[in-house]
């Protein structure tokens, strides 16, 4: 039997790492989840049943979001989680290219290639999803952005100018929607801890340890378990702000 009250949630790019852990810790706090991904339908597969072992319905819900129309592809995306599970109340924004371009490689059609992946999907997906979400349900909308949006790293220019828009999107949509009972957070999540993350950028993963008070990566579950705390009523006055999740990267010295 499923247990009430049941929301519905839709969590794009739910098959990597974070989306995983999103989809799970949503389940746990009540929500039935539709699977946004693009062709891995194994992992999707699994995960499905992973979200109904625990109580909860579940759909996966394939779609490239890499197309000129990206508006027709949200909007059948939002018929077809409303057919299967309901209307939409709690939206993840997840989904974004993570393509790392040196910055001398930076011409304008890279430019606008990683624009199409990071900022123009999010804002593409919100915009045409938020009419679509009931204001006596209490929706919101979780914009996962990035410490890159804080403060760049080195090589990493376009995707960090392109996630620091997506904060401020979040601030500029949240006065626009918080008069139509539409909440929209972010959360901002630091290095993320997957297998073989140290082995495969030992650098990197060394710099971070150094940089972060904690002196560890974030674990994907404490990112999913924040946003699941900002979709429900216990963040109920929370909107417009963008959370950093980084185990204290942000708060080395910066000289």
């Amino acid at each position: 039997m499923i247990p009430e009250p049941s929301r519905v949630a839709l969590v794009t790019g739910a098959t990597g790492t974070l989306g995983i852990a999103t989809c799970l810790a949503l389940a746990e706090a009540g929500h039935d989840v539709a699977i946004h991904h693009r062709g891995d339908e194994g992992t999707a597969d699994a995960l499905r049943a992973q979200v109904r072992a625990r109580g909860r319905r579940a759909v996966s819900v394939g779609a490239d979001f890499a197309v000129a129309d990206v508006d027709e592809v949200c909007l059948d995306l939002a018929g077809r989680v409303r057919r299967d599970l309901g209307p939409i109340d709690t939206l993840v924004l997840n989904a974004a290219s993570q393509e790392l371009t040196p910055w001398a490689d930076l011409d304008t059609p890279t430019w606008d290639r990683l624009y199409a992946g990071t900022l123009r999907l999010t804002a593409a997906l919100l915009g045409t999803l938020w009419p679509r979400m009931d204001p006596r349900r209490s929706p919101v909308i979780v914009v996962v952005g990035s410490i890159e949006g804080i403060r760049p790293a080195p090589g990493h220019a376009a995707y960090a100018v392109f996630k620091s828009a997506v904060h401020h999107l979040v601030a500029a949509s949240a006065q626009e929607l918080g008069s139509r009972g539409i909440r929209v957070v972010g959360v901002a999540p630091g290095l993320i801890d997957r297998d073989g993350l140290e082995r495969d950028w030992p650098d990197g993963y060394e710099r971070w340890c150094r940089t972060a008070a904690l002196r560890r990566p974030v674990r994907p579950e404490e990112v999913a378990a924040t946003i699941a705390f900002l979709a429900g009523p216990g963040a109920s006055a929370i909107t417009g702000v963008t959370i950093p999740i980084d185990a204290g990267w942000s708060s080395a010295p910066g000289w």
